[in-house]
């Protein structure tokens, strides 16, 4: 069984055992992800179109068997019988060549359908000087097609970063609140026995009345903060549950046996694969987006500046006589058919317009590629700065953990001693609790600084 079937069923199960608790890593939750998700599928559907497309594009050359029969016969009289067939095969090349077989008879046929008994076999060869022999309709199309497998592809791109960074957030989100429910959990245990020892000593009288209100009230106050933090919690792994599939396509519910890794152990994972040592933010897909769009364009425009040249096709026909009465091919070089045509359109607006209006699209995608990736630039460049800052609040959070115990464990001292009251001791005791909520929530900061580290980092992959 591998791991990411396992995690399946392990989320599917209802554990009730304490000790059946078991640890999901963040880096097999994406391995999950990356697996079933609805979304992680559908981004792996680019794939086909990409195949469609470069399919598509193919098609372009693919030659095509044409064949035309055409009879009238009109009392008891046979006007005419046409029958033609042509295979076409066209070229990258601005070339394009057919061969053709056509048998005609009647006795209404028009001087150009009458051919031998036997028919005639002929070689078309057409060629297209000026307008399209640099450039034309059939590369134009394959070139777009090409550049639309590309499009298939960053978009896979961006939906799969977009998925994996939303999916890094909400177990970011579930892991600092599940510490930060289970502080308060031992918070409340903690503020119930003292409650409870409180009462003791004031029924042994040495204690007054009065402390064991003050004690009530600190209880009610943990109380309330562990079920609002709970509350948080249910919200938090119901959202982690969204991003949870198996393989059939059914979303899967997580126990509540399941628990975070070591927030420790998740910045150190998430450190490790955002570093970003040679950033070059031109393999972005949201810039390779940008130029892909300016490079259809730039498409777009070779072919309308092929349509400002005038048009000259030649076309020239060998023929072979198949026979009168026998079959019996001949090839006589002065027969032949050709033909030459020519156009220009005087003042081709049509064109020009359609170039003027994609130069301008052009200009404007390449302003918004400049800003983009200078935004990007500037994002890499804020979250390094502010990495250092939230490093150095999350080692003064760790400082005043250590300072605020040594003032809470001071101060049970002196309560032992008799020498403290109530209402000292639970303000210590706060104080040093609010202490560790804050390294929790510098934990989520940091986290959350990395996972957009993380984001540009799959930008460069």
């Amino acid at each position: 069984m591998n791991k990411i079937t396992f995690l399946i069923i392990y989320f599917t199960l209802s554990v009730s055992n304490a000790y059946c608790n078991d640890t999901l890593y963040l880096q097999d939750f994406l391995d999950v992800i990356r697996s079933n998700h609805p979304l992680i599928k559908k981004a792996d559907l680019y794939d086909e179109f990409s195949d469609a497309y470069q399919q598509k594009g193919k098609g372009v050359l693919d030659p095509k068997l044409q064949s035309a029969y055409k009879r009238k016969h009109f009392s008891d009289t046979d006007y005419y019988t046409v029958w033609q067939s042509e295979l076409k095969v066209p070229t990258i090349l601005p070339l394009d060549f057919s061969v053709g077989y056509e048998n005609n008879e009647g006795q209404f046929l028009s001087n150009d359908d009458t051919v031998p008994n036997q028919g005639l076999l002929y070689g078309t060869l057409n060629l297209s000087l000026f307008r399209g022999l640099l450039f034309d309709d059939q590369r134009y199309r394959i070139h777009t097609a090409e550049l639309k497998g590309i499009q298939s592809q960053i978009d896979k791109n961006l939906l799969t970063r977009e998925i994996i960074h939303q999916a890094v957030r909400s177990y970011l989100e579930w892991s600092t609140s599940y510490y930060e429910t289970m502080l308060y959990n031992d918070y409340v245990n903690l503020v119930r026995t003292r409650h409870l020892n409180v009462i003791d000593l004031f029924i042994n009288g040495a204690s007054p009345a009065i402390d064991t209100i003050e004690s009530i009230v600190n209880l009610n106050t943990a109380e309330k903060n562990y079920l609002e933090t709970s509350d948080k919690l249910i919200s938090k792994e119901q959202k982690l549950s969204l991003f949870i599939w198996n393989e059939e396509g059914q979303a899967l519910k997580m126990s509540n046996m399941v628990i975070p890794e070591n927030l420790d152990e998740l910045l150190a994972y998430l450190e490790e694969v955002s570093l970003i040592i040679n950033p070059d933010f031109e393999n972005d897909p949201s810039i390779r987006k940008f130029k892909n769009k300016i490079e259809l364009l730039e498409l777009s425009n070779r072919l309308e500046r092929e349509q400002l040249k005038p048009q000259l096709d030649l076309k020239y026909n060998t023929i072979v006589n198949l026979g009168k009465d026998d079959f019996g091919p001949t090839l006589n070089l002065n027969d032949y058919k050709y033909g030459v045509s020519f156009e220009y359109p005087i003042l081709n607006r049509k064109s020009k317009g359609e170039i003027q209006l994609n130069e301008a699209l052009i200009d404007q995608n390449e302003l918004d590629k400049q800003q983009y990736q200078e935004t990007l630039a500037n994002k890499y460049e804020e979250l390094n700065r502010r990495q250092v800052v939230q490093q150095n609040i999350w080692n003064i959070a760790n400082q005043k953990i250590t300072n605020s115990e040594s003032l809470y464990q001071a101060e049970i001292l002196k309560f032992q001693l008799g020498e403290s009251s109530v209402f000292l001791l639970n303000q210590r005791e706060r104080k040093f609790l609010e202490a560790r909520t804050e390294l929790i929530k510098s934990y989520l900061a940091l986290g959350e600084l990395l996972n957009d580290m993380f984001y540009l980092k799959l930008g460069q992959l």
